[in-house]
């Protein structure tokens, strides 16, 4: 069991350094752009990634989900991200987001681990559902990486 979360943490934490690459890498004068007005700034991205973190979190040790659909949830998420127009305030949350997820992996028991997780999204293994965050977080890195070639940026920030 402590490979299990042994992977789980590095994966979880190559997938939050791509992320903050991601933003790294983003000039100055693009990380509060995005392509039209409903996508998300590479800012937003970053806080969306960050409290996603939480919320996955929070879906792991039981707590129900706290908006009531998906189309709340999206609404209230972009609401809470406007709030952030700093790398400096996102890296924060981001650190802080992983921080709290790295230590509760740290505090699972065998026990825990072998355990299923109910769910609003369905029931899961707790083994694999622990991945979720770091699969969550790839995702959010490649919107990154797309917005960056939108503004021309061809590079690869590896």
């Amino acid at each position: 069991m402590d490979n299990i979360v042994s992977e789980a943490k590095a994966e979880f934490t190559r997938a939050k350094d791509r992320v903050a690459r991601g933003l790294e890498t983003t000039p100055d004068n693009k990380v509060n752009w995005s392509p039209s007005p409903s996508s998300r700034t590479p800012i937003e991205v970053v806080a969306h990634a960050a409290m996603s973190t939480t919320g996955i979190h929070c879906m792991l040790v039981g707590k129900p989900m706290p908006a009531s659909n998906p189309s709340e949830m999206d609404s209230s998420s972009r609401a809470s991200e406007k709030e952030y127009k700093t790398r400096e305030q996102v890296i924060a949350l981001l650190n802080q987001t992983s921080n709290d997820y790295l230590a509760w992996l740290d505090s699972l028991t065998p026990e825990q681990v072998s355990s299923t997780v109910n769910s609003d999204f369905g029931s899961f293994p707790m083994a694999a559902a622990i991945t979720f965050p770091a699969d969550h977080l790839r995702g959010h890195a490649a919107q990154i990486d797309y917005i960056q070639t939108i503004y021309g940026d061809r590079d690869w920030h590896m």
